[in-house]
Parts: structure tokens; sequence; C-alpha cells
């Protein structure tokens, strides 16, 4: 139900008529529209398409009514009835041939609202403003004469012997495989993030499509290439805001993993410049492009992402107001060396190295040979549905951008659990 026919029905006084309509589907599933007459008008009246709203729906008048409803918490669910006029061939006419048994098993929706919001009134508005609707499957012909038509309809739950609730819910966790309804293999469960990440994100200056992916504990994965700023504790952060600060980790070049930033602390006889640093100086920060040689060490730099806004949060796993960000590099076949957690692109996912190898043709990312697992999977948690459904962009102004910190509060999550926000 909408805000505004809320509004209307806790008034004290309704300013306009309940109006009914059926809309009844026939076996060639075409849909025939019918309402039982408005304040003794038995004209046409028109009302729009509850998923196509600039499609206008003609409802054509037909003596008509459906009794017998009512909610309850347990026992069988009720068997309302529905009755048609059977006079002539007014009926018949509407039913394109159809005889009036062809009607069973076929679906019927009543839809409610007030006379101001259909087409051509004054409250007419796109899209429909209404009740909630109401949707039932013709189980038998109960009664026939020559005045009319009785037919007894059930929820369709209930004719397809349905349990409620249909599954395990884990209050906690989502049950459904992760990426499930694009695995073009099994086409399995309700989650419907793509495989290859990709989420589109509409601006003021367009639509743009971004490629999201996050680890078992909701940590961005990007791609290399950004240059970040050491975090200054005098800095207030937003939640678009990406720092380096230095970890406690030490490494000496030949364990330099391909992706990770590093600020050189003492130059040794490493050529620093051979994996991707501009000089050999100690201090320079530099993302590696491969394990390096010599006795040159470095200090492994976290990357940081802030999640919420403030001056002073020094960046820890423990910290709220920080989310640890991890870089991805580009999956080459070409004889390179890989070392054990290193990142990469693989065919639309992000992929961390088991173990210390050297690439080629046979030992490319896949789940099996030992060699890759899959660094780019759902922690199967509410936030973890969260940060892919509610992606943002840090930046607006065109495609492929990080995330921010914050999430678009107004996704609608299909997480197969308790608390969903969207049926399957």
């Amino acid at each position: 139900m909408t805000n505004l026919i809320a509004t209307d029905a806790q008034s004290q006084e309704i300013d306009s008529g309940l109006v009914n309509l059926f809309e009844i589907t026939l076996p060639d599933n075409t849909i025939v529209y019918l309402h039982p007459g408005v304040d003794d008008d038995f004209t046409n009246i028109q009302f729009r398409d509850k998923v196509s709203p600039y499609n206008v729906r003609t409802y054509i008048p037909m003596p008509m009514m459906i009794d017998g409803l009512e909610l309850q918490a347990d026992g069988a669910p009720n068997r309302p009835n529905f009755q048609i006029a059977n006079i002539g061939s007014l009926l018949s006419g509407e039913l394109s041939g159809y005889k009036n048994d062809d009607l069973v098993g076929q679906r019927i929706v009543r839809r409610k609202t007030l006379k101001k919001y259909l087409v051509g009134e004054s409250a007419d508005a796109s899209p429909p403003v209404e009740f909630r609707s109401q949707e039932y499957i013709i189980d038998r012909l109960a009664k026939e004469d020559n005045i009319s038509l009785t037919y007894e309809v059930a929820a369709p739950y209930d004719l397809e012997s349905i349990k409620l609730p249909r599954r395990v819910v884990v209050g906690k966790f989502c049950s459904w495989k992760y990426q499930g309804y694009h695995d073009t293999t099994n086409s399995v469960g309700g989650c419907t993030w793509k495989l290859d990440g990709s989420i589109n994100y509409k601006t003021a200056s367009g639509t743009f499509s971004h490629n999201a992916y996050f680890d078992l504990n909701d940590s961005p994965l990007i791609p290399t290439g950004t240059t970040f700023s050491e975090y200054s504790a005098s800095t207030a952060y937003t939640a678009v805001d990406y720092v380096i600060q230095a970890s406690s980790t030490t490494v000496t070049a030949g364990s330099f993993i391909k992706g990770r930033i590093y600020k050189i602390s003492s130059a040794g006889n490493t050529n620093f410049t051979s994996v991707g640093a501009g000089n050999s100086n100690a201090g320079t920060i530099f993302t590696a492009t491969g394990a390096g040689t010599g006795t040159g060490t470095a200090v492994e730099q976290q990357i940081w992402l802030n999640v919420i806004a403030g001056t002073g949060n020094t960046p820890s796993s423990t910290s709220s107001f920080w989310k640890e960000v991890f870089q991805y590099t580009t999956h080459s076949t070409s004889s390179v060396a890989y070392l054990k957690n290193t990142l990469v692109l693989f065919a639309g996912t992000v992929w961390k190295a088991l173990r210390n190898h050297t690439s080629s043709a046979s030992n490319t990312p896949s789940i099996g040979p030992g060699f890759w697992e899959r660094a780019d999977i759902c922690g199967k948690t509410l936030q973890s549905c969260k940060c892919r459904f509610g992606f943002k962009p840090n930046d607006l102004t065109g495609a492929s951008k990080k995330p921010e910190g914050s999430k678009n509060l107004a996704a609608r999550l299909p997480f197969g659990s308790f608390p969903g926000t969207l049926k399957f």
C-alpha cells in the first residue's frame, strides 16, 4: 500500500468511493480486465498497469463479487468464493470462447483503489495508487446456473502444498549460493550478484558500470594503479578517502608480493626501480611489480578505506572507522613468478595464490589444482550483502571506480535469511 492511499484509509472520512478491479488470466495467457461497477455506474473504467504504469488498462463492467476473505495465523487457509454473472453471452464473450470450467487453474488478481485514482480522475498518478493486491488460483467450479457462476479460489501456496517457511532459515547467515542466479552451469539460489562483480550506479552525469570485489571479511579488492596518501592523525577523513599506513611487517627483496605497497627502509644492493619504485632511496613508496632480488628491505604498507568520518582515529583491524583494502593485478600466463597470497584478476574474478609458483597455461586460476583459491567470496552475512548491492563509487565522474566506505541504504538486498528485503 502506498503512503497516499494509506493516509486515505486512516482518514475519518474517505472522500472517494472504493473500486474493486479483477484481472483473470486465460489459458492462452491473455488477461481479462473486469470490474463490478462503480457507484452503480456500469461503464468501462481505466486504471494503470501495476508493472508498467505507462500502460492504461480498460476494465469491463461485469456483476461479480468475492467473499469469504479472512486472514488467520494458524489452521488451514481459507477458500474464498468468486461469483460472477452468467447471463446470456455477457461472460462468454469476455472469455474469448473458453468454457466456464476452462478457468480452473487460472490466476485471478484482485486490485483495490479509490475512484479518484482512476485514469481520468482528479488524482490519477503513475505509478498507480492502490491497496495491496491479492492473488488467487481458481481451484474449482463450485456452482453453475443460468444466473451466476461460483468459483472456489485458493492462495497459490495452498494449491502447491507449500509449507511456510519454504526452507531452513538461519537468522544470521545467508543460505543462497554466492552468485548462484548468474551461475550459467547450475543457476540455483537467489543471489543475483553477477559473476564478474559488475554493478551499475546512476549519477547526475549518467549511469556508469563498476566492478566491485570483496573478500570473506568484506574488505574491498581493488586494482593496482592508484597512489595513496599516508595516514595523518590531523586530517579529517570521510567515506571516500583511502590511505596507507605502515604495517609491522618488514620484507626483504625476493619476497615482495606483486601488487602490494611498500616503503623502502634500506636499499642494500637491491635495484628497487626494477620492481616498480621511482628510485632506490629510503622512504620511497612503491607498488611492487615483482618479487625483487638482493638485500634491500621495505616495510609493507596497509591500505585502509574510511567508513566513518572523523579525525584522529588510527587505522587498525579493530577500528570501526576503517576497513582494510587489498590490491590485485591482472593475471598473466607468461612465466610470471607469483608468490603466496598474491591477488590477481582472471576471468572476471579475483583469485589468491596458495603457494609460490611460476605461471603457465596449465596453472591458471581455478578451483581444485591447488595453486589458487577465490579471493572474491561472500561472507554470507547481511554486511556482506550490503557492501555488494549497496555499492557506492568513491568517484561519481565515470566508470570502474573504487567503492566508498558508506553504503547505498536504498538498495534492495536479496539476503537469503532473516531479515530479507527482496523476494527471489
